[in-house]
């Protein structure tokens, strides 16, 4: 099977959520346009997150930001601990476009050891966020490789969340629902995302299982 590289949020109970080191916030209340042109991805970051498997503690893991050299597309390193020895790492990718967040579908065994950019844009993108931010904002991803369809609805622009971490404001909530080629429901949930911070809460919910990614720790250097 082919390998993915990306994190849509929504693909898989495994998925590693977004976070960055700035604390700065949209102001849901400033002009549209001047909200719009404000940027929300982080560009560099060391933040740690766990993750919670039917409400019990099962995996902590650190996502690390920075910004691909002579380019806009936003690089996400996790990394997790597998044991005393081993350690497991992956690398993501993000780009800000006009009209809204994209992430890359990067095929693990197509992509080279030595990469720039240029190697990263010649992968299919899928949009995670879209722009303008607007409540009941909705829209649909379809993934013919992967045989599923993800649909989207923006419930908030300006909700408040407290992580363990700190308590972040003016946060953007978007409901998601995961469907196969038909029609069925594979799982569903709900992501949270501070602008200029990233992914701060992600909870899906599949036939037998709920699954919780939380940001814990700001790991400030």
């Amino acid at each position: 099977m082919r390998k993915w590289h990306l994190l849509l949020l929504v693909l898989s109970v495994s998925v590693t959520l977004l976070a960055g080191c700035s604390t700065k916030n949209i102001d849901p209340s400033a002009d549209k346009g001047q909200a719009e042109k404000a940027p929300l991805l982080p560009v560099s970051g060391d933040y740690t997150f766990l993750r919670y498997v039917e409400d019990k503690e099962h995996t902590e893991y650190r996502v690390l930001y920075s910004q691909v050299p002579d380019s806009k597309i936003v690089q996400v390193k996790t990394v997790q601990k597998l044991d005393s020895t081993d350690i497991s790492e992956t690398n993501n990718f993000y780009e800000e476009l006009k009209d809204g967040i994209y992430g890359y579908m990067v095929l693990s065994e197509d992509f080279p050891k030595e990469w720039t950019a240029k190697d990263i844009k010649k992968f299919q993108k899928t949009k995670i966020i879209a722009y303008p931010l607007e409540v009941g904002k909705k829209w649909t991803e379809n993934l013919e490789d992967l045989g599923v369809s993800i649909s989207y609805h923006m419930r908030s622009i300006d909700s408040t969340l407290e992580t363990p971490s700190k308590t972040f404001n003016q946060t953007i909530v978007i409901d998601f629902e995961e469907k196969d080629q038909k029609g069925n429901i594979i799982r569903k949930g709900t992501s949270t995302f501070a602008p200029q911070v990233g992914w701060i809460r992600h909870e899906t919910e599949a036939e037998y299982l709920k699954d919780i990614h939380e940001l814990v720790k700001i790991n400030e250097s």
